[in-house]
């Protein structure tokens, strides 16, 4: 490359690198103003037209007239100039009253420049995330600690970090939590998720902070920095897998790349989070009983689902198994591609489980949000693609004789059942936080009499929920990001109680204690219940 050319290239990096660090300080600036009360209530406006226009079933929970009262409400409220930061309080709660789980608000968090995030991952894992947290019974508890002190033993209650209770942050921001319909127990699973987010809002990023704890009747102060757990050279943390069912963890050498191809390939299809050291689909024979599976499916999300349910429910029927357990506690959902897929192999027919999705109008998918979730490197490719995926969206969405808008999707078709399809009897693990496509399997599998749900109420709702295509836009003064579902889903078995999840024929509540433990007392009946009835 010509020395001309290569010193032209250099100036437009340090161009580029300047503008985005003087980007970032004005934004971080303006952030931190007080925004006109004229901007506010643009914002206002915004956001309800946005609802309005864009989101289909807006009213399944509120009427028009409560939800219009909320708005013209904090119209008066908002009287003076206000930082982004003070206006997230007063219009969240006006989100959170349509009571639909995926439509949230999230608080506007200072940005970093490329060198501070650099830095930052340099360092390792900041010290708000190197734990898991569980709210119960209005207390915060340690489920998993990643940090390198141990001396933090799993159920330790948080008792405050840098002075602040978590008690303190719950009432704070417990007005912007939303769960689908009428439920309550996705709440305290939003706020265990959300808890973290909230915690960075009133103190910022920080290197360390200082925890205060409890464990049993000792209370006890640890600071915790940023932590970075590398591997000693020359040893890689390998998963080494013999069959669908055999999971194991172990310290190995690096594998031949035949070997550690195949492996790959399993992590792949399987959905395998090395964070976590987890796979998103999971099965486990057990030993003491050979007529018994328990397939772990903890997102709809990660892996090659088709593959993976192919070779699972093999496997299944070539064990001979009676009983199939499916665990999808604290499943949040994904595609609902995959929980349609995982339907086929647990009915003996050809099924529908969903209604065509309403949408508001032939051209509402169009809102994408594709440019905000991507690098601006791709844009030009991103921008080609465009124009197709608007064709597609347009001449999929057909007008109804009332005057509605429905998109057909996958599992709104007749569709025959798998070959390897599951006859046996069915047991299904659900808690507070199955949510999403978990629900829509759950809902359809209600109407199977061969299917028994054990556990608490799920997060979502029975009858359906507004997702599908989910953009999020930022307010235009404030800048705070709203995530939209664009698509009403509803199922097709449905419930008169409307608002609520999909309820156990057995409930049997699982605490932090029992986690602690290593107990499990709805797997424990299930169990029983098998013995029992053979």
């Amino acid at each position: 490359m010509p020395i001309k050319i290569q010193k032209l290239l250099l100036f437009f990096i340090v161009v580029l690198l300047f503008s985005n660090c003087k980007s970032v300080e004005r934004y971080n600036s303006e952030l931190a103003q007080p925004i006109p009360v004229e901007k506010l209530q643009k914002d206002i406006d915004y956001t309800q037209r946005k609802l309005n226009r864009l989101y289909p079933n807006l009213h399944g929970y509120i009427s028009k007239e409560k939800l219009d009262y909320k708005f013209d409400s904090i119209r008066n409220v908002v009287n003076k100039p206000m930082t982004s930061k003070e206006f997230y309080f007063v219009i969240s709660p006006v989100i959170s009253s349509v009571r639909q789980g995926h439509m949230t608000m999230t608080p506007v968090l200072p940005k970093f420049t490329k060198k501070e995030n650099k830095r930052m991952k340099k360092a390792g894992d900041g010290p708000m995330s190197q734990f898991f947290y569980e709210w119960e019974n209005d207390k915060l508890f340690i489920t998993q600690n990643k940090s390198a002190n141990k001396k933090i033993k799993l159920g330790s209650e948080v008792i405050s970090v840098n002075g602040i209770q978590p008690q303190a942050i719950y009432n704070k921001y417990k007005k912007s939590l939303v769960s689908d319909g009428f439920n309550t127990t996705y709440l305290r699973k939003s706020f265990s998720k959300r808890y973290t987010i909230f915690m960075t809002n009133e103190i910022g990023i920080n290197d360390s902070l200082k925890f205060v704890f409890k464990e049993k009747d000792s209370v006890f102060e640890q600071v915790i920095s940023r932590f970075k757990k590398d591997n000693k050279v020359g040893v890689k943390v390998k998963t080494k897998v013999k069959s669908v069912d055999s999971v194991k963890t172990a310290v190995k050498k690096p594998v031949d790349k035949k070997k550690l191809k195949e492996e790959n390939k399993f992590n792949k299809i399987y959905g395998y989070n090395k964070l976590l050291n987890e796979y998103a689909k999971s099965l486990k024979f057990f030993q003491s009983d050979s007529s018994v599976a328990i397939l772990r499916v903890k997102n709809f999300s990660d892996g090659i689902h088709k593959k993976a349910y192919e070779a699972i429910f093999d496997s299944i029927k070539k064990k001979n198994i009676k009983n199939l357990i499916i665990d999808i506690r604290d499943n949040p959902g994904g595609k609902v591609a995959d929980a349609v897929d995982l339907y086929s192999h647990l009915t003996n027919k050809e099924f529908v489980i969903l209604q065509p999705a309403i949408v508001t109008s032939k051209t509402s998918l169009w809102k994408l949000g594709l440019f905000r979730n991507i690098p601006k490197l791709p844009y030009p490719f991103a921008a080609a693609f465009y124009p197709f995926y608007m064709g597609f969206s347009y001449f999929r969405t057909t007008k109804n004789n009332d005057g509605t808008y429905q998109y057909k999707l996958i599992g709104s078709k007749k569709r025959p059942n798998a070959e390897n399809y599951f006859d046996g009897k069915i047991y299904v693990l659900i808690n507070g936080g199955s949510f999403s496509a978990s629900c829509i399997l759950s809902a359809s599998l209600k109407a199977n009499p061969n299917v028994t749900f054990v556990g608490e109420e799920t997060g979502g709702a029975f009858n359906g929920t507004v997702a599908g295509i989910m953009p999020v836009v930022d307010l235009p003064n404030s800048k705070i990001p709203l995530r939209l579902g664009l698509m009403d889903i509803k199922t097709i078995n449905q419930t008169e109680v409307d608002g609520r999840g999909v309820f156990p024929d057995v409930e049997i509540p699982l605490t932090v204690s029992d986690k602690v433990k290593n107990k499990d007392p709805q797997l424990d009946w299930i169990l029983d219940d098998i013995k029992k009835k053979r």
